[in-house]
């Protein structure tokens, strides 16, 4: 036999058999891989779908990525993280609200506007809480961009609207119109919520100041007088930072037990919303001390009453844009060009006899002789306007000159006025014709003048007045309800 020289390449039968075994093996566990993991299998003869180059592709290939989302995200239960700092009957009210509309994607709120105006404030009380949170979302979304534009801290102010039913207004009696805004009252009578004017400081005002404002808020609003017991010198008006002074004669209790009278048997929560200077913070400490309610006020609900709450946070309002005597709503964050404008603005609204009055509280009588200040009913407007800006701009400005403030008068006047060293309170020089007539607000409280009113203002009539010289202002200057 003859031998080969090199090494045959056929394959031989075993070796054929071998691989053929092997790739049949392969393909039977590549098929039980593909069932058990849906995956798909690469050699498909299947054609796969082409998008051909087009101005819409992009669209094209993100709807389909959308839809297989969707359908990836069926079957996932929707889940809503929501922190609780406090554990109170608002919070509580709220959160079930954000959880039960948190799952629905309708816009409709289901809330017809007359529906709205067929409303009043004794039907709203008795709604269900989610109707008046959709009722209260349906008004902010149609104003808050207005409301915004013209005011600070809004936020703020409107989560205390959003979660009382009724709001405190408190406003400085000596100088109600010009603490009145609009904007803001038009806003909560929108969101079907009741209003209570807060006549503070009635112990600097003369009673018969008080009766007839007292008379005039009560065709419009219900209106109570008010006494703080609480002295309290706000920090921007005394670096010193004195105690708080309590009176000896609030303990009897008297204001909760009228505020009590206002709503009977009905559960209602109310809250606190006013400016600057105004005594938010002194009116609800006042109530609180009645009540014995001793906790510092840290955002929730206080409970003075079985029906009553009282909401923990107060409301600001404070516009964006303020001038001349406007000014006075923001004496926390005056600098030194605006508090001459407001003394001045202040100052130019006296008459002769009361500008000689001040300057004499003031000890500053050699200003009254060095001009010879001396008004008389013979001089005609423009004479007396004369004088008094030549006193004025003597008082405030040294050496007659504009840019040269003097401090220490400036200083001197601005904490006599804003600590209630002057005594003084506004009349309108003409008839006020502010608010509309509402003939269905006296129809729903007309009970409250036998219930509230003759008890609450006998109460404060009674109190001793400390004082007895007012400066009297007349003048259209100070109301700015626009």
């Amino acid at each position: 036999m003859v031998k080969l020289k090199k090494t045959s390449r056929r394959q031989t039968l075993k070796q054929k058999y071998a691989i053929i075994k092997k790739v049949a093996a392969h393909k039977k566990k590549l098929k039980k891989i593909i069932k058990k993991t849906n995956i798909h299998n690469r050699r498909s003869t299947k054609n796969s779908l082409k998008i051909p180059e087009c101005i819409f592709k992009k669209s094209i290939l993100k709807n389909i990525k959308t839809i297989a989302e969707s359908k990836k995200n069926k079957n996932l239960v929707k889940c809503t993280e929501i922190k609780i700092d406090d554990f109170n009957e608002s919070t509580i009210k709220n959160v079930k609200y954000l959880l039960e509309n948190s799952l629905k994607d309708d816009s409709d709120d289901g809330i017809s506007n007359e529906y709205l105006e067929n409303m009043n404030f004794k039907d709203y009380v008795h709604l269900n809480f989610n109707i008046k949170m959709k009722l209260f979302e349906k008004v902010k979304n149609e104003n808050y961009s207005k409301l915004n534009d013209k005011y600070l801290f809004i936020d703020n102010l409107i989560e205390v609207i959003r979660n009382s039913d009724a709001l405190f207004y408190i406003v400085d009696v000596r100088n109600p119109l010009i603490y009145l805004d609009k904007d803001i009252i038009d806003f909560i009578k929108l969101c079907k919520k009741e209003i209570i004017i807060v006549l503070n400081k009635c112990d600097l005002v003369d009673s018969g100041v008080i009766q007839q404002w007292l008379t005039y808020f009560r065709n419009y609003f219900i209106t109570l007088p008010f006494i703080c017991f609480i002295k309290k010198i706000p920090n921007y008006l005394n670096k010193n930072k004195l105690p708080e002074k309590l009176y000896d004669h609030f303990i009897n209790k008297s204001y909760v037990k009228y505020i009590k009278a206002l709503f009977k048997d009905t559960k209602i929560t109310y809250g606190v919303i006013g400016h600057i200077y105004t005594g938010r913070n002194s009116f609800i400490h006042t109530l609180l001390n009645e009540m014995n309610c001793n906790n510092k006020i840290k955002g929730t609900d206080i409970k003075i009453d079985e029906n009553i709450n009282i909401y923990g946070k107060i409301g600001l309002i404070l516009k964006k844009d303020l001038k001349g005597m406007e000014l006075i709503k923001k004496l926390h964050s005056l600098d030194k060009k605006e508090v001459i404008s407001l003394l001045n603005e202040f100052l130019l609204c006296l008459n002769g006899k009361n500008l000689i009055k001040v300057l004499s509280i003031l000890k500053e009588n050699h200003i009254i002789n060095e001009n010879q200040l001396h008004f008389s009913s013979n001089d005609n407007k423009l004479e007396k306007k004369e004088k008094k800006n030549r006193i004025i701009h003597s008082f405030l400005y040294e050496n007659g000159e504009n840019n040269n403030i003097n401090s220490k008068n400036m200083q001197k006047l601005y904490n006599k006025l804003f600590l209630n060293k002057i005594l003084y309170y506004i009349i309108p020089k003409s008839k006020i014709t502010c608010f509309s007539e509402n003939s269905d607000f006296l129809y729903h409280f007309g009970n409250l003048n036998d219930d509230v009113y003759h008890k609450i203002d006998e109460f404060i009539f009674s109190q001793k007045k400390k004082y007895g010289n007012y400066i009297i202002i007349k003048s259209d200057k100070f109301n700015f309800y626009t």
